[in-house]
Order: structure tokens, then sequence, then C-alpha cells
């Protein structure tokens, strides 16, 4: 059996549609520009090589979208009681700085939103760990060490 995959409302609802414009709009016109090339190229050519290879790595996301869909374990925001988990809000001070991420779960990160995952350095040293708490991390840049803030 497969293992849960743990995400935000926010995460899932944008897998979904991810997958649904896919389905019914990225799919459909590299099907028929395929269409298109075979028709005016012919079988044996092999000049649709690159929209074959794209609709391919169609298929493989769309593929990891149902996957991860049908595994889905929607985990609201804010429910970990004051420890770090899949949907807190967690703010960290690295002595210089402050900031805040929400853990998304294991898919899902979007740095710009401040979204990480359970899997990145800094997203797996904070699980379950509470506000005060040291965490060090060991990340390409080398090793950082930070104290949760707060967790939410």
């Amino acid at each position: 059996m497969a293992s849960r995959v743990c995400v935000i409302p926010e995460v899932h609802d944008e897998l979904e549609r991810e997958l649904n414009e896919l389905e019914t709009v990225k799919k459909p016109e590299l099907l028929r520009l395929l269409a298109e090339l075979r028709d005016e190229i012919g079988f044996d050519d092999r000049t649709d090589d690159g929209v074959t290879d794209q609709l391919e790595a169609l298929e493989r996301r769309e593929a990891a979208l149902r996957g991860w869909l049908a595994e889905a374990e929607i985990v609201p925001k804010g429910s970990s009681g004051g420890v770090a988990d899949v949907g807190s809000t967690v703010t960290v001070d690295d002595g210089q700085a402050r900031s805040t991420y929400v853990i998304v779960g294991s898919v899902g990160a979007d740095p710009e939103r401040g979204w990480i995952t359970t899997e990145s350095p800094l997203g797996a040293s904070l699980l379950g760990k509470r506000p005060g708490d040291r965490v060090e991390m060991v990340t390409p840049s080398g090793r950082q060490e930070v104290t949760i803030a707060s967790v939410d």
C-alpha cells in the first residue's frame, strides 16, 4: 500500500487545478499538434520527437499528480497544537532576521510563498519542535542553526 501524502488544503487545490489543466488544455493541445505533424510528415519521420517528448513528460506529471491526489490526506493549517507539523506556520530566528514558513507536506513547495516541504532540510528539522527549541540543519551552504520563535 502506498503511503499517505499529507498536504495543506491550498496545495491539494493547486494539484487538482494543475491536473485539470493538463487533462483539459495542455494534453489535448499536444495531441492535436502531434496529429497535425504526423499528417504533414508521416509516421516514419522523427521530426515529431520534440512533441512526443513533451507529451511523455506531461503524462509522467499527470501520473504523479494522480498518485499524490489519490493518496492525499488534507491537513488543515494551524492544527498542530503548537508543535511544528504539516499545516503549521513556523517563524524562525537565525540571530539576524526572522523568517516565516508554512510546512506544506511532502509536495507543494513554493519558496516565494514561504511554503516548505517536510523533506527540505529546514522542514525536516522543524518537525516535532516547539517555540524556543533550537534546531540545526545541514544545507547546501553548510550548517545553520535557528531558534523557533512561534508555531501556529
